[in-house]
């Protein structure tokens, strides 16, 4: 392989599972640049976060201060930027495609709200998740024709972005999951069916649906069940305070804070069934995670869920505005006489890329 550099910008990723992406991505392409003739720039909002050896950062800690500079940095200073650095490719792993001088250029595309229409309930307790579902869609279109490829982790996205931004140069880049098992199991109520929803509680992850289908429960299947929470306990988004304001007094659910790693996978490990009712996801990892442990799952009548639970026996799919037909399959499954539906893959993935490796092998291949 000839000499090559190569920009990679994740300047708005800064925390949780977008800042985890960068850093994967990050960490892969160090390993995959060894012995190879190709020099690295990583544009970040923070630099001391990263330590590669064979990657040169520079910081932009002012891309997260506001729109106005992220804008900036994406349409006018990157231009500037790209002409002195003079890269072959520029690889932007944040949704936009900036305006540069590059030979080639390439995006990843994993923000849901484009995907999203969002309800009054959304611009309420959070009017980014309104004003970005708007916002990202006209960001989306600036400058996509420019790319080399579009990358995005689901085929049902490739199909929407094939129709909505007109173009055909669209990849599969299936989020990279390691399974993590532990044989470590929570401390959940012995002689309790156990139902876990692992979730940020923003509106459209629909937390209010499984709320609701428990208050719909019969009294005697409710005194058998609790429901599990994660990251609601001491949350200051407008949301989280909204479930622990109308739903605290169900003495069957319960909302617990952030948990660590470990915590997490031994609540996967002890609970009984998965509740996965989020209206848009670009993935969706708790499914991923629930099916390494073989766990039973209820899940949202929509493509991200099916593509991500794959070839699977153990799932239902329900609609996720019905809190009835929710709390009825709840009840058959403690009664255990549910009969899962079961889901198979309808897509051909041979093409896709599969983790990070393939994705730096594609790009940097001629």
């Amino acid at each position: 392989m000839k000499s090559k550099k190569i920009v990679i910008s994740g300047i708005n990723m800064v925390e949780g599972g977008i800042f985890t992406i960068l850093h994967n991505a990050l960490q892969e392409l160090s390993k995959h640049i060894e012995n190879k003739e190709v020099e690295v720039v990583a544009l970040v909002h923070d630099a001391s976060k990263f330590q590669f050896s064979n990657i040169s950062i520079i910081e932009i800690p002012l891309s997260k201060k506001s729109w106005w500079f992220r804008l900036y940095y994406e349409y006018f200073y990157f231009k500037k930027l790209s002409k002195q650095v003079q890269p072959d490719i520029w690889f932007s792993l944040h949704d936009t495609t900036p305006n540069v001088v590059a030979k080639k250029q390439f995006v990843y595309c994993h923000h849901p709200t484009t995907l999203f229409k969002p309800t009054w309930k959304d611009w309420k307790f959070n009017y980014k998740i309104g004003v970005f579902s708007v916002l990202y869609d006209m960001l989306f279109k600036i400058n996509i024709t420019k790319n080399h490829t579009v990358f995005v982790q689901q085929h049902w996205i490739k199909e929407v972005f094939e129709k909505r931004f007109n173009i055909t140069n669209i990849k599969v880049a299936i989020p990279k999951y390691v399974e993590e098992i532990t044989s470590e199991k929570y401390n959940f109520e012995a002689n309790k069916i156990h139902f876990f929803y692992p979730s940020f509680p923003r509106s459209y992850k629909n937390h209010e649906v499984i709320l609701k289908a428990i208050k719909a429960l019969p009294k005697n299947i409710s005194e058998h069940t609790q429901f599990h929470f994660t990251t609601i306990k001491d949350n200051k988004e407008k949301y989280a305070q909204f479930l622990i304001k109308n739903y605290s007094d169900l003495e069957n659910v319960h909302f617990y804070g952030k948990v660590k790693r470990s915590q997490l996978l031994s609540m996967y490990n002890a609970m009984d069934c998965l509740l996965f009712p989020s209206k848009i996801e670009t993935w969706g990892l708790p499914i991923s995670e629930a099916k390494a442990y073989n766990k039973p799952m209820f899940l949202a009548n929509l493509p991200y869920a099916k593509e991500a639970c794959g070839d699977y026996e153990k799932a239902t799919f329900f609609d996720e505005n019905n809190a009835t037909e929710l709390a009825k399959l709840i009840t058959e499954f403690v009664e255990e006489k549910h009969m899962f539906q079961g889901n198979t893959s309808q897509f051909d993935t041979s093409k896709d890329l599969h983790n990070w490796k393939e994705v730096f092998q594609y790009i940097l291949t001629d």
